[in-house]
């Protein structure tokens, strides 16, 4: 093995590690004492640990789920320079969302890596990030409907990225843009759908719960119901 591809290989696997570790679940065990996991979406991440814990903590963790999604593969283009590898560098944060949706110090439970996405984005592209930042602040200011309207963005982006500028790309091209953009949402998408294990509500059709997973990223349609959702209510389902 060249000393490159055990550099780049070496970058995946920190990319995976940091964003294998459960920063929200950390933060909520240390501030509230409670298992993130027990409790409203069972989702570990911003949304879930501001709505347990305050509005207030969103922001500082949803910059630093992106931080953890756009500082390794910016490691790889400049302090590392793997710039050249094109495809194989634009891997890099791909893993990072890998190791928030299952991390193996979770049991391979853990979040959704919207903000790891986000992150990669951003370092892929600030003006394309911008962009789908804009388009979800203008469609939740008119919709109030978190969840849905970040579906349509992530289908929206992928094929906007087909025709982005490359002289507005730090990493790679508009081709890998899309690429990564496209990866992310059906790793996001499938994280929905798992819903780290979470058995359906024995009293909704199973077809109601693929299509609000997929929808609304929860199982039921009330959002208000589900993010108040006890320890206890949410293992007396199946």
């Amino acid at each position: 093995m060249s000393g490159e591809a055990a550099t780049l290989i070496g970058l995946w696997v920190v990319a995976y590690l940091i964003g294998a570790v459960p920063v929200s679940y950390v933060m909520g065990r240390v501030l509230g004492g409670i298992d993130l996991r027990q409790h409203g979406s069972g989702n570990v991440g911003a949304s879930n640990f501001a709505s347990q814990m305050g509005r207030k903590w969103w922001l500082p963790i949803a910059l630093i789920d992106m931080a953890r999604g756009a500082g390794p593969i910016l490691v790889g283009q400049y302090a590392l320079g793997l710039s050249h590898t094109g495809w194989w560098l634009m891997l890099t944060p791909l893993f990072t969302i890998l190791g928030n949706n299952w991390s193996p110090f979770l049991r391979f439970t853990g979040g959704r890596s919207v903000g790891a996405w986000a992150g990669g984005i951003l370092g892929i592209s600030p003006p394309f990030f911008a962009l789908g930042l804009a388009l979800y602040v203008l469609g939740w200011r008119v919709t109030r409907r978190s969840a849905e309207w970040l579906l349509a963005v992530m289908i929206a982006l992928p094929v906007m990225a087909i025709a982005w500028p490359e002289r507005w790309l730090l990493v790679g091209g508009s081709e890998q843009l899309t690429v990564f953009a496209a990866a992310g949402t059906v790793l996001i998408l499938a994280k929905r759908l798992a819903s780290n294990g979470q058995p359906p509500p024995a009293d909704v059709p199973r077809s109601m719960v693929i299509f609000n997973r997929l929808l609304r990223d929860r199982d039921i349609a009330d959002r208000d119901e589900w993010l108040a959702r006890t320890s206890a209510q949410r293992n007396d389902v199946g």
